[in-house]
């Protein structure tokens, strides 16, 4: 097993090779590249022609695109990954692509990539995986006729596992959803029916408790308006009529 061609290394001190056969974004990222103070930068818009120049002059980091033609960007990151194409099999890849899906990544994963960057991305991305790079020590390890990243198999597992368990999850919620909704509604029209009739009952208690003390207070009124006999006696001089 041996580290990455990149391991150890300044980004001052990197040889880079960009491949994609869009001239425009190739100019950008070159541009970008090239404003870091790397050693070298070579760029190429195709993957068969930059095969060729990487064999005779290997490069640190190898940045390509995904979808190109005739070779794409996963036929090339297979192809420097064999045993046969040493020492291109230790050289660290970066794979750019505009749909980076989870199945996509984990393949590219699982090729040998060793950072996928979605489009567009931006100069400060394009230095932070270099110097992730630089300091990344995962070595290469041979399993058949291909090399590929230490851990890199397990990391996807476990990956794969939380994405089976979040699956699991939303499945059970999507299925007890509709049942728990209906059995809120069963709760909540038995809390209104026992509301209504609670009030139901206290009404006429109430209405009652009211009658009472209507005829009370008119009880009261009649008594308190007419005089006493002996206030009536007193006012025809204490005699009758």
């Amino acid at each position: 097993m041996e580290h990455h061609s990149a391991y150890g290394l300044s980004i001052e001190s990197l040889d880079i090779v960009i491949v994609d056969d869009s001239k425009s974004v190739l100019t950008m990222i070159r541009s970008m590249i090239s404003s870091m103070k790397v050693a070298r930068v070579r760029s190429y818009d195709r993957g068969d022609t930059a095969l060729h120049a990487m064999m005779h002059e290997p490069p640190n980091v190898l940045i390509t695109d995904l979808n190109m033609a005739p070779m794409s960007g996963l036929q090339l990151l297979s192809l420097i990954r064999r045993q046969t194409m040493e020492p291109l099999c230790y050289i660290p890849v970066i794979v750019i692509t505009a749909h980076a899906t989870e199945q996509r990544v984990a393949r590219l994963f699982e090729t040998g990539a060793h950072h996928v960057l979605a489009k567009p991305m931006s100069s400060a991305a394009i230095q932070q995986r270099l110097m992730s790079l630089c300091s990344d020590k995962r070595l290469m390890r041979l399993e058949g006729d291909r090399f590929v990243i230490e851990g890199m198999h397990e990391v996807l597992e476990e990956k794969r596992s939380r994405l089976r368990s979040l699956a699991k999850a939303r499945q059970f919620h999507e299925e007890t959803l509709p049942q728990a909704k209906r059995s809120q509604r069963d709760v909540d029209r038995i809390l209104q029916r026992n509301e209504e009739e609670g009030q139901a009952n206290e009404q006429p208690q109430s209405v009652y408790q009211g009658n009472r003390f209507l005829k009370a207070a008119k009880s009261a009124g009649s008594t308190a308006s007419r005089p006493s006999r002996s206030k009536r006696y007193a006012s025809v001089g204490g005699r009758r009529r």
